[in-house]
């Protein structure tokens, strides 16, 4: 039997040795290095070597065409997806499409527009004011029918309503801005939910790649173990836990499609799109990608925050709309003034016996006997008599004051209003508030996420190392089953946490992003090297 230091000077050909990785406090990620999980050629010894850059390739896979397992209780067949078809899609192409079909943006808009048709309407409320109206009334006195027909049109100019028209304006204006920072503001949430989502989709199928991989190793280990058995130096209990590694594999591989497929529908949902579609990254490989300068303080994130965060607007034209509102509400304890015009066209028809017919020029009576145009006097006769009609012009300045209830419902109107100002106010200094904590945090991640990329990266190195080693271990006797089977899932767990690692990263970018601002298609899908 030979000893572990003569196994380790002398390693069987075929078979490397590594020093032990050292570990760096937080380097900046490699990017000019490749890395990349092979799956075609199923191998229980990892080489080392591939996990020195932080990148992971991902290969085309169909779900439905997935290799049918040999477990141990038979042929286990991949889960059934119920997706009609599926889609490559760019990250562009997704971000594009949720502007264009979310739903929360469609939502946000028509109230937008609806805010734009207010402004509209308070608009109208500067214009003069037209009535016009027609009357015909009949009156029997004394046997006789007189008939009185009125044709009116009055134009009222308002000179003075207490400021009620044009605070409105002011009022409508301000919530209309503050629709459209609404919209934008939805916009931009939408764009880091899709974004999220997408990135949570490359997750789950760089972990269905993981999932394939640690079947296939878990396959090999357990062949190996197998093979030792008939050759008389393993034993039946390391295959019977090999075989149970090899089950739990498979069942993580099975769970793992059905998670890649809850991602799919959780971004189709998102985008408004029919979930039968399922929805594959077109991106073929997982790397570092900078989409915001590293080199940016957290002073300058804060006043790109201040100058563009739609939140902060949206506010403050809250604000403004609520303060003018009290004085809306103030108008109503001020007098009404205004200019009219009027326009009367009247006439009189009397039938039947004994009567007196004059006629009127905007409701002032001409006295039977004048002389006047339309003053004629028909005494007895049972005739009928039609006067010309007579057309009148009056014009005059009008002046109201009605205070219902003395005042009081519109003062009470008024204080409540101007607490409520102060709460829209003081909604704005925490709306500052929240945004400033989230910036914060959202910071540390980014910085957090750097540097856990070279961590993870270095744990993949170390965990692969220790695989092979415990494979060596194991075929010269000095190690056992249960040293394999842990290395291979401590193997296994740092692949998943690099992959786990480099979408983090990209997530803190895209909410760091959103934070200052500055989030839209452009800078989410640049990807740039600063």
């Amino acid at each position: 039997m030979s000893t572990i230091r003569e196994i380790f000077k002398e390693p069987k050909p075929g078979l490397t040795t590594t020093p032990p990785p050292v570990i760096p406090s937080a380097p900046a990620p490699p990017e000019d290095t490749r890395f990349s999980i092979e799956l075609r050629e199923p191998a229980c010894i990892p080489d080392v070597q591939q996990f020195r850059s932080p990148e992971v390739k991902l290969d085309q896979i169909n779900l439905s065409q997935l290799p049918i397992l040999r477990a141990a209780t038979g042929p286990l067949p991949p889960i059934r997806l119920e997706a009609s078809y599926s889609e490559a899609v760019t990250l562009r192409q997704l971000l594009t499409l949720a502007v264009d079909n979310s739903l929360p943006i469609k939502i946000a808009a028509t109230e937008q527009q609806a805010k734009k048709y207010e402004v509209l309407s308070s608009f109208g409320e500067l214009l003069p004011t037209s009535a016009t109206g027609y009357v015909r009334p009949h009156t029997w006195v004394q046997g006789s029918q007189i008939t009185s027909p009125d044709f009116f049109q009055i134009v009222y100019l308002p000179v003075f309503k207490g400021g009620h028209d044009v605070f409105s304006l002011l009022r409508a204006r301000h919530e209309s801005r503050a629709a459209q920072y609404f919209t934008n503001a939805t916009i931009n949430d939408q764009l880091l939910d899709v974004y999220l989502r997408y990135q949570d989709l490359i997750l789950q199928r760089a972990l269905l790649e993981i999932r394939i991989k640690a079947v296939e190793v878990s396959q090999t280990q357990l062949q190996m173990n197998e093979d030792m058995k008939s050759a008389g130096e393993g034993t039946r209990f390391e295959v019977l836990q090999s075989r149970s590694q090899l089950l739990r594999d498979q069942q993580d591989l099975l769970k793992q499609q059905v998670d890649l497929r809850h991602s799919a529908i959780n971004l189709a949902a998102s985008l408004n799109l029919s979930p039968t579609v399922n929805l594959i990254p077109d991106e073929r490989s997982v790397s570092v990608t900078h989409i915001i300068n590293p080199s940016l303080s957290i002073f300058d994130l804060t006043k790109l925050a201040i100058e563009h965060r739609p939140e902060l607007k949206r506010y403050e034209q809250l604000r403004l709309a609520a303060r003018r509102e009290v004085q809306v509400a103030a108008a109503a304890l001020y007098p009404d003034a205004s200019l009219f015009i009027v326009n009367n066209l009247s006439s009189v028809h009397v039938r039947g016996g004994t009567s007196s017919t004059n006629s009127s020029s905007g409701g002032v009576i001409i006295p039977a006997g004048t002389g006047l145009s339309g003053g004629l006097i028909n005494v007895g006769g049972t005739g009928a008599t039609s006067m010309p009609t007579i057309n009148s012009f009056a014009a005059g300045f009008l002046l109201n004051w009605l205070l219902p209830g003395m005042g009081v419902p519109a003062a009470g109107r008024v204080l409540a209003l101007k607490q409520h100002a102060r709460k829209v106010a003081l909604q704005a200094n925490q709306t500052f508030v929240d945004i400033m904590r989230d910036l914060h945090n959202s910071y540390l991640d980014v910085l957090n996420s750097r540097a856990e990329i070279a961590v993870a990266q270095e744990a993949a190195v170390t965990a692969a190392e220790e695989l092979r080693n415990a494979d060596i271990r194991h075929k010269y006797g000095i190690g056992t089953n249960l040293d394999v089977l842990q290395a291979q899932r401590d193997y296994i767990s740092a692949l998943t946490r690099q992959a786990e690692a480099l979408i983090a990263y990209r997530k803190a970018q895209a909410r760091l992003l959103h934070d200052s601002g500055t989030i839209s298609v452009d800078t989410l899908t640049m990807g740039r090297t600063w």
